[in-house]
């Protein structure tokens, strides 16, 4: 027998958030969330009765807004807004709260990279030195430069100096035999003979320079892009976790304890394979080996501060995020630009085409 059908009445429940935040989580927000309303990043129109969620919206307008598109084109990572430092299991946040004998009165700006991006800039020097025999140097110097204000750059100087470590106390059979010797060797010479002459500064007015005499559009367009990123991070320098005042942040120094240093960013190679990249995947093999890598970017809000003390703060701190990401926007654009000439390279030299713009498995940092 087919018994008759039961009937059954499914509510239908409109918006239902699909998160929960603790009173911790929302009373922070909360005093973020008003500074960034009189500042007017946030919007009466993002609130939705969380305070945690207001603040996300209206730091997503903001990152939108300062070019997050682009950057994400080449850069993977995050800049986010957190209570701690690291990010916490559930139960490391249910001990760490246990611990905390009031609510929190500090958030952090956190920006990190999941992966090093792949930047093979060795066919790139040949178009730039036919335009000048110092425009490689001076290109190179002022890109690094200006990339090492956002996060730790793995390149040539990064590479001789793993070499330099690693051989001391081999025999002369095992140096010959090791990658590093090679290191030095693959320098190209644009590099070598000039490399020295644009430390720090110096490459801008020669830029300025020679900006209209280039003919090239490849040339044209790197100056204009690096030109770009040093105006866009003028007047900003790396906020290293280490640089975080414990007069200003108490308890910050207690989190950075047992951290490593931070992973890098970005892989600057001559070409996919050569010495350097040799070098970084040996580095990157014991990177968080014994325990968590400090963050790239670190910057407190100390929420404990008067109304107009806070929302200098606050507006300093976002001021530092757009400079981050308009800068490494036009970084982007550098870098598209240089994996576009590589991929050309590899064709006319009959190699493996198709470089991705997504880095390689050396740079994915996995838990």
């Amino acid at each position: 027998m087919i018994g008759l059908p039961i009937l059954t009445t499914i509510p239908k429940i409109r918006e239902v958030r699909w998160r929960f935040c603790t009173r911790r989580d929302e009373e922070p927000a909360a005093v973020l969330g008003k500074s960034l309303l009189r500042l007017r990043i946030c919007q009466p129109a993002d609130w939705s009765g969380s305070a945690v969620d207001f603040v996300e919206r209206g730091f997503k307008r903001f990152c939108n807004k300062h070019g997050n598109q682009q950057v994400k084109k080449v850069w993977v990572g995050d800049l986010r807004i957190m209570d701690y430092i690291f990010d916490l299991s559930a139960r490391e946040r249910d001990e760490a709260e246990a611990e905390a004998e009031e609510s929190k009165t500090v958030l952090y700006l956190v920006g990190d990279y999941e992966a090093a991006a792949s930047i093979p800039i060795g066919a790139t020097l040949p178009h730039l030195e036919r335009e000048h025999e110092l425009l490689p140097a001076a290109f190179y110097e002022a890109f690094t430069t200006n990339l090492w204000k956002w996060m730790r750059v793995y390149d040539y100087a990064a590479a001789k100096e793993h070499a330099d470590m690693w051989t001391d106390g081999l025999s002369e059979r095992e140096i010959k035999e090791s990658v590093y010797p090679k290191v030095e060797r693959e320098l190209p010479a644009c590099m070598g003979r000039h490399g020295a002459n644009f430390k720090g500064q110096r490459a801008l007015p020669f830029f300025r320079q020679i900006y209209p005499e280039l003919r090239s559009s490849i040339a044209r367009s790197l100056v204009k892009y690096v030109l770009e990123m040093d105006a866009r991070g003028r007047g900003s320098t790396h906020a290293w976790p280490g640089n975080v005042a414990e007069k200003d942040i108490p308890g910050t120094r207690d989190w950075l304890t047992e951290a490593e240093d931070c992973r890098p960013g970005c892989l600057i190679t001559w070409y996919e394979d050569d010495a350097i990249n040799s070098c970084f995947d040996e580095e990157a093999q014991h990177m968080g080996e014994n325990g968590p890598c400090e963050p790239n970017v670190l910057l407190g809000i100390n929420l404990d501060k008067p109304s107009k003390e806070l929302d200098r703060q606050v507006k300093k701190v976002f001021g530092h995020a757009a400079a981050m990401l308009e800068s490494l926007a036009s970084a982007a654009k550098i870098v598209e630009t240089i994996r576009e000439i590589y991929d050309e390279y590899l064709r006319e030299h009959r190699l493996n085409p198709g470089f991705q713009t997504e880095p390689s498995p050396a740079g994915l940092w996995e838990e």
